[in-house]
This record gives C-alpha cells, structure tokens and sequence, in this order.
C-alpha cells in the first residue's frame, strides 16, 4: 500500500489536515484501514475505531468473531511507528453504548474533533424470497444504523469548532439494484438518503456531510461475494476477472483510490449532500 503524499498530484496538498483530528469508524481493515492512512501520512492525528465482534454472523467473515480492534490496534502501532499520531480505539458502530463511549474517548483523548469517516460495511447473499427476517435486519444495522449512530453523536463534536466533515461509506449498490443483496442495497440506498438529509440540517452549522460509494474493491467483502457468485467449474480468479466486464474502464478500483475520494471531501469546504462514485463508471446514468 503506497499512500505516500504527491505534491503533484489532485487533491487535498500534502499538510492540508495537519493536526486535524480524524474518527475512522471502522478503520481496521480494507478501505477503511487506507483511510486512516492516508489521514496520517498527511499530518491528522487519527482514531481508529474497529471491533472484534459482530451482532450477528450474516456478514462476510461468516462469524460475530472478527479482528477489527486486533487489526486496528496492529495499524495503529505500525504507523506510531513512523512518528504518526494514530490510536486505536474499540467499538461497534451499531451499538449506541458503545458508540456514546466511542465519542467520549475522543474528546478525552483530543478535545475536539473535525472529521468523521463512516468505513464500515457488511454483506451477505440471500434471495428475497428465502431470507429471513433477522437477515434483512442485521444486514441493515450492520451498514445503515451505525451511519445514523455515529453521526448523532458526533455532531456536538464537530459543532464546536465551528464545523467539520461527515464522509459516509455507501457503495455502487447504493447507486444499483444487485441480485440476491436485496437488505444491503436497501441499507446502502438508505446511507446515501441519509447523507443528503443531515447535509441540509447540518449546512448552517458548519457540519458538511457526504458520501463515497466505492465500487469494486479485492477486500474481505469481495473474497467472500466470489464464494458466492463463481460460476460452475470457474475458479476465483476467473470469477474476479468476469467482475471486470462490468467496470467500463476495465480496471478495478483500489483502497487507496477511495481513500483519496475521502480526503478529498473531507476538505473540499463547498462540497456537502453528495454521494460520489469511486467506481470505474459502474454507476454512469
């Protein structure tokens, strides 16, 4: 992973979130991992949030046993390390205890807060007319309650400065209806919703809120989405590669490609209400 600062490349300039402080829920692994990062190599001084375990095993590690906060707190050293500011902190987003903890530890630890990136998400595959009750919810909570939970109780937070940011993970089944993740798309539908909703609320007082949608991305989501859609006798590399077809520009998107969209939102002070595709032209009307 290379997500080194470019003086020459778009985007926010290198220093642009010196000493800013950064919540990346959900920061552990995948993109979100890359999130926190690149926050870090560009001066934030970053909280981690992540969590060992999951309400339910409808999600694509299959188990309620994950190592979110064991990853966190892995990254957190590593990039300490380097002489950045990073802790790791644990918590599940769905959980409103934990979340009312999460944000406390925040402004114990640094006193204010400026931005909030939403980067957790969890799948799982089910026809609608063979999914239970309990799957469609769990599946919800797990993307959508967490976005409301967080950003609730983070907003006095980043009130208190004067504004701050919100950058919410929703993803091109927030922009698409995909077969047999009827609960996620519905969930990630609802986060991009949700988004435009609090971004009206919150305009005047200073709080932007908006979203990435990210499009296909080789993490544990899409290891575990090959399982279920290979074909008979194709093997998962021929599976990824048929995923290709789908990509107008026929290159899959990497972590550090979303999370170059985030940093980008996170400053861009005239920018709010959005959903943004970082998708390879999936999601092109």
């Amino acid at each position: 992973m290379n997500t080194t600062p470019d003086p020459t490349a778009p985007g926010p300039a290198p220093g642009e979130h010196q000493d800013r402080v950064v919540l990346v829920v959900g920061g552990g692994k995948g993109m979100g991992r890359a999130v926190a990062e690149a926050f870090a190599l560009r001066g934030a001084r970053v909280a981690v949030a992540d969590t060992n375990h999951l309400p339910s095993a409808y999600n694509q590690y299959r188990t309620q046993k994950v190592d979110g906060f064991t990853a966190a707190t892995a990254l957190a050293a590593d990039l300490r390390a380097k002489g950045l500011d990073v802790t790791a902190l644990e918590a599940n987003a769905a959980d409103e205890d934990s979340v009312r903890r999460l944000l406390a530890d925040v402004e114990r630890l640094y006193g204010r807060l400026d931005t909030v990136v939403n980067a957790f998400g969890v799948t799982h595959v089910s026809p609608v007319e063979t999914m239970e009750l309990a799957e469609f919810n769990r599946v919800v909570e797990g993307n959508l309650n967490g976005v409301f939970l967080v950003s609730k109780h983070a907003l006095r937070l980043l009130r208190a400065d004067g504004g701050g940011s919100i950058v919410n993970f929703s993803s091109v089944s927030g922009r698409s209806g995909f077969a047999k993740v009827a609960h996620y798309c519905a969930a990630k539908f609802g986060v991009i919703g949700f988004t435009a909703a609090l971004a009206l609320e919150e305009a005047r007082n200073g709080v932007r809120v908006n979203a990435v949608c990210p499009g296909m991305i080789r993490t544990a989501m899409w290891d575990y989405l090959l399982d279920e859609f290979q074909r008979p006798g194709e093997t998962r590399d021929e599976c990824w590669e048929r995923m290709r077809t789908m990509i107008p520009q026929r290159e899959f998107q990497q972590p550090e490609d979303v999370a170059e969209t985030v940093l980008y939102l996170a400053s861009a002070r005239r920018v709010t209400g959005q959903a943004v595709s970082v998708d390879g032209g999936m999601s092109a009307p």
